[in-house]
């Protein structure tokens, strides 16, 4: 095969192997090589354009990598190849957010292969990007008909179920994935199912062999809200600090925080620990309520009603609004 590229003659093959081991792959020619006159059998033509678009895909140039597939599916070929394409298609049109044209192509493969549970899964997955939770079940325990043991179908009705907040269902699902396939994603919604469910042992004993191996502020975080909610408090602050040591500066770490503190009575540990959440973000009215609240405990009346009266200003549901009134209320009579 030969054709003209700058002046020259060279194999597309030769080119992109050339690509492959470059750190850079230059736009131009990426959009040059699109334009190439295959002049081969149609066996390696359909090879070189395969690997063509995989190459845009690699860089994330996904609208050439779709029209080197419309050349492609241009073509005759076997119904095998032509399912394998809509498919790889349809995973494209996903990643670009374009819903409706992933779903067209996912079924255009379902129909060639009436009875494949990848596919299915995916329709799945992509009712549940668009919040069509009912056919997203569907399509998932329809994949479940053909592949009992199916991990993407288990996981996929685990998150539908956890989203909506039906935690023993969810759950019910995501025991059904083996261990070893755990991700970190469903190790943390496992564990806040449990926890709202009040299986509180549970919970810790999802996220405790993940972080003995893991470090993770947000899982580390979601332990000390565990041991919070069964009011172990010297036990959630550890978690709690641990989690600022890995991150700091996170604002809800420091409510939280803060929170506690002012629970067990360690009012200036609070104090530090609110203003530091202020610094962070001012606009939460919860906050100055706080600190409201924390500056009467030690006796700055002053300095109360200036955040009392912030915090009524930046209120924006009924409830802080009017808590922050009758705190305004309360202090003006001191």
């Amino acid at each position: 095969m030969v054709f003209i590229f700058a002046g020259g003659s060279f194999g597309l093959k030769a080119n992109l192997e050339e690509h492959q081991k470059k750190s850079s792959y230059s736009k131009a020619l990426a959009e040059s090589l699109i334009e190439v006159n295959i002049v081969k059998n149609k066996k390696e033509s359909l090879k070189e354009l395969d690997l063509l678009a995989k190459s845009f895909i690699e860089k994330g140039f996904y609208n050439r990598a779709l029209d080197v597939y419309d050349k492609i599916l241009r073509q005759k070929l076997p119904r095998k190849k032509v399912f394998e394409y809509y498919v790889i298609i349809g995973d494209l049109y996903n990643l670009k957010k374009d819903y409706n044209l992933s779903l067209d192509y996912y079924k255009k493969a379902l129909y060639i292969r009436k009875n494949n549970a990848e596919v299915m899964v995916k329709i799945g997955k992509t009712f549940f990007e668009v919040n069509l939770f009912e056919l997203a079940e569907k399509m998932f325990l329809a994949a479940l008909k053909i592949d009992k043991k199916s991990i993407k179908a288990n996981r996929g009705l685990g998150d539908l179920f956890y989203k909506q907040g039906i935690y023993e269902k969810a759950i019910n699902y995501y025991i059904k994935i083996p261990k070893e396939f755990y991700e970190r994603e469903i190790i943390r919604n496992m564990a806040d199912s449990y926890k709202n469910l009040n299986k509180i042992n549970e919970a810790m004993d999802i996220l405790e062999p993940f972080l003995e191996k893991h470090i993770d502020y947000e899982l580390t975080f979601d332990m000390g809200l565990i041991y919070m909610s069964i009011d172990n408090y010297e036990k959630a602050k550890e978690w709690l600090l641990k989690s600022l040591e890995i991150k700091a500066n996170n604002f809800k770490n420091y409510v939280y925080l803060a929170s506690l503190y002012d629970l067990t009575g360690e009012h200036k540990k609070a104090i530090d620990l609110f203003n530091k959440a202020y610094n962070l973000d001012s606009s939460y009215a919860s906050v100055d309520f706080m600190r409201a609240s924390l500056a009467y405990k030690t006796g700055r009346i002053r300095e109360a009603k200036m955040y009392a009266n912030e915090s009524y200003k930046k209120a924006k549901s009924v409830f802080v609004k009017d808590q922050a009134k009758k705190l305004i209320e309360f202090l003006n009579k001191k």
